[in-house]
């Protein structure tokens, strides 16, 4: 019943800030259009700086929860732990290249000359 909870408390934030960055985009553009009817391009640079502000949100709306940035999150704790606890730091290699795909059976195996 607690995990119920903590999905459905989980799933109802994460709506919420959707739905916080969809107002604030709306507010936005019905802000700006009005200000350039009745300003002009004069208005243009609270226009950038504003738009800058919103991808900032986009951003921590729909991507600061990804994968890539938890993973990057829990690898910098444990750094600190280790950094606290007076361990060297522990340095993982970075992986290798992904192979490149084999050639298909219709491409030329020998480089085209002109």
């Amino acid at each position: 019943m607690a995990d119920q909870d903590a999905a459905y408390e989980a799933a109802r934030k994460r709506v919420e800030a959707r739905f916080g960055f969809f107002a604030h985009l709306a507010v936005y553009v019905v802000i700006n259009v009005v200000f350039l009817i009745v300003v002009g391009w004069d208005f243009l640079w609270a226009t950038v700086f504003w738009g800058i502000g919103i991808v900032g949100h986009a951003y921590g709306v729909f991507f600061a929860d990804s994968g890539r940035v938890q993973a990057w999150k829990e690898q910098q704790i444990s750094k600190e732990l280790a950094r606290r606890r007076g361990e060297p730091a522990a340095t993982q290699p970075m992986a290798p290249p992904p192979a490149p795909p084999p050639a298909s059976a219709d491409a030329p195996t020998q480089p085209i000359e002109e």
